[in-house]
């Protein structure tokens, strides 16, 4: 006792008994104070999504947002357009990103609680408030700032992908437990390019009008001319990572076929494909001893075929193929082959924090972009084509185009992938996910390999543009506690 009281004494001379009381005192509120914060955002997400969870999404056909943005057909102008397109999305947007928030809390093997997910629910939050907390636009200038507000949830939201895989990828999870997660990672992925779409689109209707198009919309896309542009990515990607010299390109069929359609979804699922058969023709047919390539390599065919109510694109490639025991690991998005991929860290090895990252790169295009405000939002093929590079500042390499805000610059970022043959991945995003996207408006992408010989991938594509989009429909029971929230109950339409 002595040597306590002795002990506390001399404390109390060196600190002051004030000094510590205050400081126990502060670290005390401090941390009550976080917590009351905490709890006060879980009730306030929780009312949103008893708001906005229950309500069904509105999908949008391709006739549907092309007839709309046609501000100037008679009667329409183009403020009243970009009014009626603001009211829309500040209806809609809610609604979607309530469903992916609700999704992610469903999800099983206390994944929920990975700190990777509570980044992208905490961000899907932010999205809501700053949707919500404004009331829906009435005039001119509130469309603009809701404008303002979507360019930069594109930007923020870039990174979120690497986050999924990286909260998903986990080493503790069996191989079934994550082909379990296969239907939730198609869910969020279909309405992840749903949401983009949307508002890519609307962004894309405030800028100056081109000739044939309407946002995002090429009502002339020129079949053959996609497939040459995807070819220069293709090949520039192969040239600059895998230092070869990639096969020739030949262009058959019905070449000079248009159609309305969403120029940027076809050239990314384009690019997919090529690279995947300029990567696997080069390995097939190169020496693996002395990795020297055949000359000259076989070429790539692809063949262009319209139909009554389709077009098809079948890219036919003679790059080895798979055996059937591989067939169904190509469209999961889960599976990791040891040949299949590149992987470059961050430098300091560490994962970055979703949300202070997405502010210093929103900073970072908010410069950009006030130099060249006119393209700051193309999605486009063209911006693809100029500006192609290889970015090396994620977690894996990818092609990409410059930090645009459209559906290219997200759907490009680091996801790896399904299995894809043989080739180390770019875009990281694969074949589950092309899939996704020609699914997205009634189309499909399809395989069939002929083991050491090749694979035939035809891409078929709607004519009509009516075929609403294929986002998730979710049926939930929301109860008051994300905690106990059940499965949904849920497919694709």
């Amino acid at each position: 006792r002595k040597a306590a009281a002795a002990t506390c004494s001399a404390l109390a001379r060196e600190f002051g008994p004030v000094r510590i009381n205050r400081h126990i005192s502060n670290s005390a509120q401090l941390s009550t104070r976080e917590q009351v914060q905490k709890d006060a955002r879980s009730m306030h997400l929780q009312k949103l999504l008893r708001e906005y969870g229950a309500k069904h999404t509105t999908p949008l056909s391709i006739n549907q947002m092309f007839d709309f943005g046609q501000y100037d057909s008679p009667g329409r102008n183009r403020s009243t357009t970009l009014l009626a397109a603001a009211q829309f999305v500040h209806e809609e947007l809610p609604v979607r990103v309530a469903h992916l928030i609700q999704d992610l809390l469903a999800l099983p093997f206390g994944l929920s609680q990975n700190s990777a997910i509570q980044e992208v629910v905490e961000l899907f939050h932010t999205t809501i408030n700053e949707v919500t907390e404004h009331p829906r636009p009435k005039s001119s200038k509130e469309e603009r700032e809701l404008r303002e507000r979507i360019k930069k949830m594109l930007r923020r939201h870039r990174n979120i992908v690497t986050h999924m895989r990286s909260a998903l990828a986990s080493d503790l999870l069996s191989e079934d437990e994550k082909l379990s997660l296969q239907p939730f990672l198609d869910r969020f992925y279909a309405t992840r390019i749903g949401n983009r779409t949307m508002l890519a689109h609307y962004v894309e209707l405030g800028q100056a009008k081109k000739d044939n198009w309407v946002g995002l919309i090429n009502d002339k896309c020129h079949i053959s001319k996609v497939v040459s542009s995807a070819y220069s990515i293709a090949t520039a990607v192969c040239t600059q990572h895998h230092q070869i010299q990639p096969p020739s390109l030949v262009v058959v069929g019905a070449t000079d076929t248009t159609v309305r359609y969403v120029e940027s979804h076809l050239e990314y699922m384009l690019t997919e494909v090529l690279h995947n058969s300029i990567y696997s023709t080069w390995q097939h047919h190169t020496a693996k001893t002395e990795m020297k390539s055949v000359s000259p390599l076989p070429e790539i065919k692809v063949v262009i075929a319209e139909g009554e109510k389709d077009i098809t694109v079948a890219i036919l490639d003679q790059g080895g193929g798979f055996g059937r025991k591989n067939f169904d690991s190509i469209w999961t998005h889960l599976h990791f082959p040891d040949s299949c991929f590149i992987t470059h860290h961050h430098g300091n090895g560490s994962e970055n924090n979703i949300l202070s990252s997405s502010s210093s790169s929103s900073s970072t295009d908010d410069s950009s972009s006030s130099s060249s405000s006119s393209s700051s939002c193309s999605t486009e093929g063209d911006s693809m084509r100029d500006n192609c590079y290889i970015n090396k500042n994620h977690d894996s390499d990818s092609i990409n185009s410059k930090d645009t805000l459209g559906v290219n610059a997200h759907d490009l970022s680091p996801l790896i992938n399904g299995y894809s043959r043989a080739a180390p991945r770019l875009s990281q995003n694969g074949l589950p996910v092309c899939r996704l996207y020609a699914r997205h408006f009634g189309g499909e992408l399809s395989i069939q390999a002929m083991e050491n010989y090749g694979c035939d991938v035809f891409i078929t594509l709607r004519k009509d543009g009516d075929f609403p989009e294929a986002i998730p429909a979710l049926d939930y029971s929301v109860p008051g506690s994300s905690l106990d929230m059940p499965q949904p109950k849920h497919l694709l339409i």
